[in-house]
This record gives C-alpha cells, structure tokens and sequence, in this order.
C-alpha cells in the first residue's frame, strides 16, 4: 500500500479549518508538481474549470487526508460537489509555506453516490 487514508472530513466546520490554509492563494499561487502537470495532459482536464473553481471553498463537502507511505508526507483530497452533481478533486500539500498542487481533475461521476460509498467505505477515518 502506497498510501493511508487517516483522517475523513464531512463536517462543515472541520471542512473550513482545513480549507482556511488556501483562501489567500488563487490556483496560479500554487506550487505545481510533475505529477499534476502530467495528469493534466493524461486525463484531458480543463484547467480554466480548475482555476474558476478553486476559490470556491463552500463547494469543499469532503476532505480526505493521507499519508503517503513511499515518503511519510501528508496530503488532503478536496472534493468540490459541482451544480451538475458532478465533482471536483484537488489533492494539496500543505505543510510548505506554500501549498503544493499534487493533482486535480474533474470527475464526471455522481458526486451523492461517491460521497455515500467514501463514508461507508472510511466509516473508521470519519472525524466529527
């Protein structure tokens, strides 16, 4: 396993201690990883979706912290519910002075049904 679930927020108020990290930086802000530019290519992401979105944080109904166990690092999945009932991720570094953009996509899924199986499935992680 390359990585751990460890932690699971649904909560709005836990959602927004979290998300605090972020509201002074715009997406541009962000540093960039090799990883996020390559899966932007691979998946074919609009990345004016993402940089119109970010800044949305009341969008943010979940956020899922992990452990990265190849380096020991922690990152938060932000999962940003769209008006289409699809879904936006950001997974996002925050233990520089600035935070690190890992990857981002969007998900043309049901984000209701995700976040039901995601609740079930870390019923152990859930805080709040």
């Amino acid at each position: 396993m390359q990585d751990e679930v460890i932690a699971v927020y649904e909560k709005e108020n836990e959602i927004k201690k979290i998300a605090e990290k972020l509201t002074k930086y715009s997406l541009a802000d962000l540093i960039k990883t090799e990883h996020f530019e390559y899966s932007i290519l691979e998946k074919g992401t609009d990345i004016n979706l993402l940089k119109d979105k970010f800044n949305e944080f009341e969008k943010i109904k979940i956020v899922v912290k992990r452990e990265h166990k190849t380096s020991s690092k922690i990152t938060y999945d932000f999962y940003y519910e769209l008006d289409n009932e699809t879904y936006l991720l950001y997974t996002i570094a925050l233990d520089k002075q600035k935070p690190a953009l890992i990857n981002a996509f969007h998900v043309d899924r049901n984000f209701k049904r995700f976040k039901k199986w995601l609740i079930n499935a870390y019923k152990n992680q859930l805080i709040g």
